[in-house]
């Protein structure tokens, strides 16, 4: 009878083991099924390899900023207080989960098959002296494309600090079907003008590189639904030219001067999966900041409320990465500490729908009217002559009936 028991007690102990490594297993199936179709990360394209972390979530909604009145679309109504964002700075403190490191998965909690955000953390040791001249090129790219745009003054975005647009837009110009975001510059500029924008290519070059290593299904999904649509790419200057292999977006936005903003959707955006690379960056020249440089700005965590999880940038001494469904997950950006000599660098990337749309007119004939056209970066070239001739020519003949 002890034997029996014995046997009895090995064999179940056996058939617990056997369950729990069929669970495991299970487990690392569905992982990779995940990786392999929603992320579709590349060990050739990435060789880094680092192990991908799963981090578990619940949805549990929440207002980080509930003393703000709502208006009728669910906006807030104005900006927080000092005291409002110090209670919800409290709460985060509290109850959310930061990550500073690794490569990290987030999965929706109440649809497995949907990916809220893949983050990767890459420490400056371990950027190559490539990595280090791309980065450095696209921040100085970007801090001096500044000079022929205007910040986006939308209170509907940003709350603080600078946010600022460059590619391609919706135009609301007379006759203009789709355009750049270029403001009014002086003849005296446009050989500036014209030398900076040639250098687009390569910038659109390494966000693609880095958006397509993060994850290669959301960079091909914003790929075919550009070609789809005939979509220029932020960095064509001109609008119908060839397709390239980095192309993923028709427009970029970037955040300087400790930007935050509102939690929102941005339910504008048609393409499934948003790009963001967080940058230390110098304040005068744009320049990549490294370690050694001082960099000293700290807080400011991009975070996910509903879920109560984000990226804490305390510890930031190199980049972060992160693909993110920014139509579906609610999102914001608390504000950062303050700096005289620093400022985070924050570059994103979708495709939204007043574009699109524009875009997918165009391919159905819509626009018939001569008078269309398409503002490229040769028509704002241009134009700076033809109003500087244009002003000659006004003040010519007010000298004429004057004398």
């Amino acid at each position: 009878m002890a034997l029996f028991n014995i046997n009895k007690r090995k064999h179940n102990k056996s058939r617990r083991l056997a369950k729990y490594r069929y669970q495991i297993q299970k487990k690392i199936d569905k992982h990779a099924s995940f990786h392999k179709n929603v992320i579709g990360i590349s060990n050739k394209l990435n060789p880094l390899h680092r192990s991908i972390r799963w981090e578990r979530v619940k949805f549990d909604p929440l207002n980080l900023y509930p003393s703000i009145p709502l208006n009728k679309n669910d906006q807030p109504i104005r900006a927080p207080t000092p005291e409002e964002i110090e209670e919800a700075y409290k709460t985060v403190k509290n109850s959310f989960f930061l990550i500073r490191s690794g490569r990290v998965v987030i999965r929706d909690p109440l649809d497995k098959s949907s990916l809220i955000a893949i983050m990767e953390f890459t420490p400056w040791s371990e950027l190559t002296n490539q990595d280090k001249r791309n980065l450095n090129f696209l921040s100085t790219f970007l801090h001096n494309s500044k000079k022929f745009i205007n910040p986006v003054s939308s209170s509907k975005r940003t709350w603080g600090g600078r946010m600022w647009a460059i590619g391609w837009r919706k135009s609301q110009d007379f006759m203009q079907i789709v355009g750049r975001y270029i403001k009014n510059f002086t003849p005296a500029k446009m050989d500036a003008y014209h030398d900076h924008f040639k250098k687009s290519a390569r910038a659109g070059r390494i966000i693609g590189k880095y958006f397509k290593e993060l994850g290669s299904v959301p960079f091909l999904k914003n790929q075919t639904l550009m070609k789809k649509y005939n979509l220029p790419s932020f960095d064509s200057l001109s609008f119908g030219t060839t397709p390239k292999d980095s192309d993923c977006s028709p427009h970029i936005t970037f955040t300087t001067d400790g930007f935050f903003n509102p939690p929102h959707i941005d339910k504008k955006d048609v393409s499934e999966y948003a790009f963001v690379l967080f940058l230390p960056t110098f304040s005068d020249t744009g320049a990549l900041a490294p370690p050694n440089s001082g960099y000293d700005i700290t807080s400011g965590p991009f975070v996910f409320p509903d879920h109560k999880i984000g990226i804490n940038f305390d510890y930031q001494h190199g980049i972060v990465k992160m693909i993110w469904k920014a139509n579906r997950y609610t999102h914001c950006t608390l504000p950062p500490s303050s700096s005289s000599r620093f400022t985070r660098l924050g570059m994103s990337l979708q495709i939204n729908f007043n574009l699109m749309n524009a875009c997918k007119k165009n391919e159905e004939g819509y626009y018939k009217d001569f008078l269309h056209y398409f503002g490229d970066h040769f028509h704002y070239m241009f134009r700076s002559l033809w109003k500087a001739a244009l002003l000659a020519t006004s003040l010519l003949s007010l000298l004429f009936l004057l004398f």
